[in-house]
């Protein structure tokens, strides 16, 4: 496992190797890196990562229609689990003791993103 994170240490060359591919989008004074895959079915993700703003964009399309879009923010990490399946994690706003939000990336053998929101606030009754 290696985890990127988003300031203070950002490994552009991990992305490199979990992606494959170079940036399509390489803006590093605006602290700004853009990935674009597509898988055998013809789904694409596009990956942003901003280090700056500490957040990350999703975009799913098939073919050139776009299905959803994420935008997320207080990532202060990213976690690569496994390279040759190409799957990732991370973590929004992990030091809210209140709500746990977990997203998860999968480029192989087909494209896939989890993401959940799980309350750890005790129910009041």
């Amino acid at each position: 496992m290696t985890q990127i994170k988003l300031q203070g240490g950002f490994d552009e060359l991990a992305l490199l190797e979990f992606f494959c591919e170079e940036p399509k989008i390489s803006q590093p004074s605006d602290g700004y890196w853009c990935y674009e895959v597509t898988d055998p079915l013809g789904v694409t993700l596009k990956f942003g990562i901003n280090i700056i703003q500490e957040s990350v964009q999703i975009e799913l399309k098939i073919t050139d229609l776009t299905v959803e879009i994420m935008c997320f923010e207080l990532v202060k990490s990213i976690e690569i689990t496994d390279y040759i399946n190409g799957k990732l994690e991370f973590s929004v706003a992990p030091q809210n003791e209140e709500f746990k939000t977990i997203v998860q990336v999968e480029l192989r053998p087909r494209i896939k993103v989890d993401c959940s929101t799980l309350s750890l606030c005790p129910i009041a009754a």
